[in-house]
């Protein structure tokens, strides 16, 4: 390549001005020259106050998102056996991280749940991609009843089993996806 060189002559009132050689401009590849018009268009573009607008607007962005999966999206409430048919679905792009599934005990005779006794239970992306539409079997806390409930999970929903109406203590009280 040839080697570009700076050089430097005296003006008509002997003042030494440096520039570089015309000829060179030729010999850089990719040289571009841009009209004064180009440079006022291309400055106008973006400016300081504009970046930051744009800087901040994303930094918003990412903590309402961060916000919205630390509180979860509530796919049901209300008490429910879960028997066989029972399901509740969802989108799985809204699935991050896992759901929780929240029970309580549950009063078969009034059909009325209860407001206590509550127990969560957490079940990760990873474990719902495992199990990938398989069966997972929750055991409630209880030594008395032995009850349990039995669902099929995926990333896209959960379904009931026929057995769960054979485990009436225990009803399914909440589902969130986070």
């Amino acid at each position: 390549m040839t080697k570009i060189v700076k050089m430097s002559e005296k003006n008509e009132h002997g003042t030494l001005e440096q520039f570089y050689p015309e000829t060179h401009a030729e010999a850089v590849k990719g040289l571009v020259s841009v009209s004064e018009e180009e440079k006022t268009t291309w400055n106008d573009k973006e400016t300081a106050a504009g970046a930051e607008q744009k800087a901040n607007t994303a930094l918003n962005s990412a903590k309402d998102y961060v916000d919205t999966i630390g509180s979860g999206i509530v796919i049901f409430k209300g008490a429910n056996l879960m028997g066989a048919g029972q399901s509740y679905r969802w989108d799985a792009a809204k699935l991050k991280f896992g759901m929780t599934l929240l029970f309580s005990r549950y009063d078969s005779t009034n059909n009325t749940p209860q407001d206590y006794y509550y127990h969560s239970v957490f079940l990760s992306k990873a474990q719902l991609l495992e199990i990938a539409g398989g069966g997972v079997l929750i055991q409630m806390p209880s030594g008395t009843y032995g009850d349990k409930k039995y669902f099929y999970v995926s990333t896209t929903g959960i379904s009931g089993h026929a057995d769960n109406s054979n485990y009436k203590a225990w009803a399914l009280r909440q589902i969130t996806i986070m």
